[in-house]
């Protein structure tokens, strides 16, 4: 599994990939793992539950890790309670998504999913609450439901000239962020030289800001244009069997919740000798973490001659 935290590549390592915890010839006990990160933008919100995987005497820790069955309860009552509008929604079980392939077997892939209205106006505070009707305990947590940011629609401009010119991202927090991933996307259409009909979009993603703490009500990032269209070139290749044509400049944020704040920041290298991090878990009676985020992107008004600009220095680009 992937260990570089950024957020929109967090979430989804999280749900959809094979990390079980693992724990040796300890006394056996139902221990549950649950991740889950309700985005108000998505169709279907998908919560993961598994058991913490713990070898027996009988069988030895590769072989017990491809028995799917050991690392899933085998009934539970999944239910989203919005706090503020008193609604419940009943989670089903799905199977149907692959998981990827690691040491734990990847045979089975039980998540559960529901979904929930969208209201970005609401102020809302969602409760994960899980049964276990075999033993009649219960997993609980909160988190406030993170709203769409809203970003400024300026025109942007890249000078090359200037040395140090730059141009901005700006935009407006969502409620309940507490930290940002910040996208400036260069979209592009490759074609085959000789059949112009086959082509494919490609995107180019700059991170401006990775994990970057919310301080205000109006957050501004530069962008040095001359940095922007170096580290452009370094990704696009040179390709004299392709043509290419700009398509949009998008600005993309991923917001992330306070707990998802809280997981980073544990997360950080410990340079003390004698202290551990402790790990980061908000679910009771559980290990884990149920929390929110957000994406919103936005197609940025470009002048024309811009898009000509940036052409002019790519290869393979034409109008």
């Amino acid at each position: 599994m992937k260990v570089k935290i950024i957020l929109f590549i967090s979430f989804t390592i999280t749900l959809f990939g094979c990390k079980n915890d693992l724990v040796i010839n300890a006394p056996y006990k139902d221990i549950a793992i649950i991740y889950s990160f309700l985005d108000q933008n998505e169709p279907v919100q998908f919560i993961r539950i598994e058991k913490l995987y713990q070898n027996n005497a009988t069988t030895n820790t590769t072989e017990g890790a491809q028995i799917a069955d050991s690392l899933y309860f085998d009934t539970l009552v999944v239910k989203l309670i919005n706090i503020v509008s008193r609604d419940t929604f009943y989670c089903y079980r799905v199977d149907s998504i692959p998981k990827d392939k690691g040491f734990f077997s990847s045979a089975k892939n039980t998540l559960y999913a529901t979904k929930i209205p969208q209201n970005n106006n609401a102020d809302e505070v969602y409760q994960l609450h899980i049964t276990n009707p075999k033993d009649n305990k219960t997993f609980i947590s909160k988190t406030s439901l993170v709203k769409d940011a809203a970003i400024d629609n300026r025109k942007i401009v890249i000078n090359l000239v200037t040395p140090n010119h730059t141009f901005a991202f700006r935009f407006t927090p969502g409620r309940n962020a507490a930290l940002y991933d910040l996208i400036v996307r260069f979209q592009y259409k490759e074609m085959i030289k000789s059949d112009t009909n086959n082509f494919e979009i490609k995107n180019v993603d700059y991170f401006v800001a990775k994990s970057a703490a919310i301080s205000g009500s109006l957050e501004k990032s530069t962008i040095v244009s001359r940095e922007y269209m170096n580290y452009l070139r370094g990704k696009i290749v040179e390709d004299n069997t392709k043509v290419r044509r700009s398509l949009a400049i998008i600005y993309q944020a991923y917001g992330g919740s306070a707990e998802f704040a809280s997981l980073l920041d544990l997360s950080k290298p410990n340079l003390s000798v004698v202290q551990k991090n402790p790990e980061y878990s908000n679910v009771s009676n559980a290990i884990g973490i149920f929390s929110s985020r957000n994406f919103v992107e936005l197609k940025m008004e470009t002048d024309p001659t811009n898009l000509l600009l940036i052409e002019s220095n790519l290869p393979n680009f034409h109008p």
